[in-house]
């Protein structure tokens, strides 16, 4: 019986010892490398992937955000820094699909798989991604508009644009271009607020006095959609319509107040959760591939679904925008 009682001690010991151990298993390091913190919407996508990586993957990998500060040079230098540093894995938020390619060839050279979120770069697949196509969500919000007779042969719209030279910036410019030339209508100016609310507010401003002739305004992104309903208000010309990409909360909101007309939300939670699980993937040994996700039309009659399942809104909260807006 004490021999008995012995082993069973021993055994004991050696279990305790084992869940210590396990306890004590040292987390990978994922390094996510958000395109900036001033745009909104790679913003969102790095808050989402944080929370859900540690909610699903807490006991695996522990992650670190970095700010890439819509800079090429900083993301490069970024992605040169977390090699050095030795992380496990590097998921980055693509700011232009070139400049990148020979630092994540060469993290991936020294072991480190490298996966790119809200975009792709040419690296050959070197890198696995999660991307959209930027072309489709420009010209989504060109032919709901054509469809809807608000842009036709003639009419007069200007366009602003993101960051000259990005992979999104000029994916959705040529989505604007291609279907507004095919319909005839008049561009009147064309000009890049590089994602920004406050490098558009001024450049509006100045279209409203050199071209009061303006009908519509595309915008690249919500932001700088936000920073022209500013200068429209100002100008008490909110007769003009716009069109922008995002649905990132200020749009929805702008949605619902009637000063935006249609958006375009990417595929946010594919972005976010397809990279957390991407990371889990490649750390347990796994292969993946690339995935291309695709981008939908936001009109006021989705918004509420949008505020709710990506932005975290109660259905009382969404109610509230609305009695709002009806005051207005």
């Amino acid at each position: 019986m004490k021999k008995l009682l012995s082993l069973l001690l021993a055994l004991c010991m050696v279990l305790s010892l084992g869940l210590a151990a396990a306890e004590q298993k040292e987390l990978k390091r994922v390094a996510f490398i958000v395109k900036g913190y001033s745009d909104t919407y790679c913003l969102l996508v790095s808050d989402i992937f944080a929370k859900y990586a540690k909610e699903k993957y807490g006991d695996l990998y522990e992650v670190t955000l970095f700010d890439g500060e819509m800079s090429n040079e900083t993301i490069n230098n970024l992605i040169d820094t977390c090699v050095a540093d030795k992380y496990d894995v590097i998921i980055f938020e693509q700011n232009d699909p070139d400049t990148p390619v020979a630092n994540v060839k060469a993290a991936v050279a020294a072991g480190i798989p490298v996966i790119v979120t809200v975009g792709s770069i040419n690296d050959d697949g070197e890198s696995a991604f999660f991307d959209a196509n930027p072309v489709q969500q420009g010209s989504l919000l060109t032919t709901y508009a054509i469809e809807q007779g608000i842009v036709k042969e003639g009419t007069n719209v200007v366009l602003l644009r993101g960051i000259d030279g990005t992979f999104h910036a000029d994916g959705r410019h040529d989505g604007f271009v291609q279907d507004l030339e095919k319909v005839k209508a008049n561009i009147v100016d064309d000009q890049t607020a590089n994602w920004s609310t406050s490098e558009a507010l001024p450049i509006v401003e100045a279209w409203l006095i050199s071209h009061p002739e303006i009908e519509v305004i595309f915008a690249a992104n919500d932001d700088m959609a936000l920073g022209a309903i500013q200068a429209m208000k100002a100008a008490d010309r909110m007769d003009i319509k716009v069109f922008s990409v995002d649905a990132n909360e200020l749009g929805c909101q702008a949605l619902i107040d009637g000063e935006l007309t249609a958006s375009v939300a990417q595929d946010t939670f594919g972005y976010a959760h397809g990279a957390a699980d991407a990371a889990a993937k490649v750390i347990n040994g796994e292969k993946i591939e690339g995935v291309r996700l695709d981008s939908k039309l936001i009109l006021p009659e989705q918004v509420d679904e949008v505020l709710i399942q990506v932005h975290g809104y109660t259905e009382e909260e969404v109610a509230k925008l609305h009695e709002e807006a009806a005051k207005k």
